[in-house]
């Protein structure tokens, strides 16, 4: 890429913990995982293997294996490596972010709203 097409634009706050962390912090409303559930498994092919030893059959987590905010929210709480979402998936996710039912937040963000741990009690 020639030097003069090049833009050094600084990173978001988002972005620099995204690239110090390796993590994306997600953040959804129960009623809208579903639709995000599905995506993953559509845009990824699964269920994989699928009659074989090794069977991947969905790529996220059900909703019930996930952890809830402590704000009251209700959200759902995801953590997926930042190598794991690609540009097509964030543009896929940007009208459920536009709509306010899903969120990608910091990781202090993130830790403020997980449930303690209980031996950290």
């Amino acid at each position: 890429m020639p030097e003069d097409e090049y833009i050094d634009e600084p990173l978001t706050e988002l972005e620099r913990d995204q690239l110090d962390t390796g993590w994306f912090y997600f953040l959804a409303t129960p009623e809208v995982y579903p639709a995000l559930y599905g995506y993953v498994d559509q845009s990824r092919g699964y269920p994989i293997g699928e009659g074989t030893k090794a069977t991947t059959l969905h790529g996220l987590p059900p909703a019930e294996e996930l952890m809830t905010t402590t704000d009251g929210s209700g959200q759902l709480m995801l953590q997926l490596a930042t190598w794991r979402v690609t540009p097509d998936d964030l543009a896929a996710l940007q009208p459920y972010i536009d709509q306010g039912v899903l969120s990608i937040v910091t990781e202090l963000e993130w830790l403020s709203l997980k449930p303690k741990d209980s031996e950290e009690l």
